[in-house]
């Protein structure tokens, strides 16, 4: 009886994990599924902090990925779902779009910080310019 309950966990775990590991016929690589991930993570950043100034609201988001990585929506989520499946390349995928997302935050935090000192620099200039005109 104990070897038929084992047994049966055995079938059991070894037929579910089967259904892990099957790779759709068209699987998004792991490095563009990366890239897709993190242009939807952008996307629905921007979508729900700027919503009025995205005028295009169609385009922006799933028609977007789709034209812009030749994919359809059926290998979009066959290739989530099996990405999902894996814990280990998923957290492995995830860490890897956070070291992105954080290089564009410092990125952009670099850009700002020079376009702030470019407007400084002008309105000192301008000012200089102006107190030469008044004298």
């Amino acid at each position: 009886m104990k070897i038929n309950k084992i047994s049966f966990l055995i079938f059991l775990l070894t037929s579910c994990q089967s259904d892990l590991v099957k790779k759709p016929k068209d699987l998004i690589g792991k490095n563009q599924m990366e890239l897709i991930m993190q242009d939807m993570m952008l996307m629905r950043s921007i979508s729900r902090n700027y919503q009025s100034i995205i005028k295009d609201k169609n385009w922006f988001g799933d028609k977007y990925i789709y034209e812009k990585y030749s994919i359809d929506s059926l290998q979009l989520v066959e290739s989530q779902n099996f990405y999902a499946k894996s814990p280990k390349i998923y957290l492995e995928m995830h860490k890897h779009i956070k070291f992105n997302m954080e290089r564009l935050i410092d990125s952009i935090d670099v850009l700002s910080k020079e376009e702030i000192r470019k407007i400084k620099e002008n309105q000192s200039k301008d000012f200089r310019d102006l107190n030469q005109d008044l004298n």
